[in-house]
């Protein structure tokens, strides 16, 4: 009967069914995911690869030279001091100035001592310097210093109150006061001891100082002395 054809018809197509879409037994879920799992790792692991490759290539020059290598910090420069002036290597013996009750290294007059009155050396405003000082002040304050030369009895005249300057010869008869320069010519005077003790004359470049009535002149006393300031 043409029932009987379906009924069977449809319990063939049931048993395929049951046959066919039966759930996957545990190990296969189990090799499934095992297999997953794997690719997932071996695709964390090239893009790992990917990104260091990446990195390096920064280091690499764009013509293929070598890598770059790492800027290093400038080392710092060293720090030089500007040099001091250099001292004077050697200086006047003026033991037989002392011996001579010549006053050295102290504050003096410088006078003539057969003269009327007072004359002594002295150092004006303007830098010129004579024999025309009458008053004890800053202006006539002296001293003798032993110059920085190997000849004996040779000093500078430094007025106290102006110690980087120095008494020196000039063209003229007169003299100047100038900043101290060691050794200079013009700067260092002869101390040539006369008869008397503590008498003495003093000699520059152009010969001895000599002292007129009214200050240095080209002619006159040449004898000198000094007096405790």
């Amino acid at each position: 009967m043409p029932d009987d054809h379906i009924q069977d018809g449809l319990d063939a197509y049931a048993h395929h069914l049951q046959h066919t879409t039966s759930l996957a037994p545990a190990a296969e879920i189990r090799r499934r995911g095992d297999r997953r799992r794997r690719n997932r790792t071996t695709a964390a692991a090239f893009a790992a690869v990917l990104i260091a490759a990446a990195g390096v290539g920064t280091l690499v020059t764009r013509d293929g030279g070598t890598p770059d290598r790492p800027l290093q910090p400038a080392a710092p420069s060293a720090t030089t001091s500007a040099p001091s002036p250099p001292r004077p290597t050697v200086t006047s013996n003026v033991t037989q100035l002392r011996n001579a009750t010549v006053d050295v290294n102290t504050s003096v007059l410088l006078d003539v001592p057969d003269d009327a009155g007072d004359l002594w050396m002295q150092v004006a405003p303007d830098g010129v310097v004579d024999f025309t000082g009458t008053t004890r002040d800053d202006t006539t304050e002296l001293k003798l210093v032993p110059a920085p030369v190997s000849a004996p009895n040779r000093v500078v005249i430094i007025p106290v109150a102006q110690p980087t300057m120095c008494v020196a010869a000039t063209a003229g008869v007169q003299l100047s006061l100038q900043p101290c320069s060691p050794g200079d010519a013009a700067q260092t005077w002869q101390v040539v001891l006369e008869g008397d003790a503590g008498a003495f004359s003093l000699r520059g470049p152009d010969g001895e100082l000599r002292v007129g009535d009214t200050g240095l002149s080209t002619s006159g006393r040449s004898i000198l002395q000094t007096i405790d300031f």
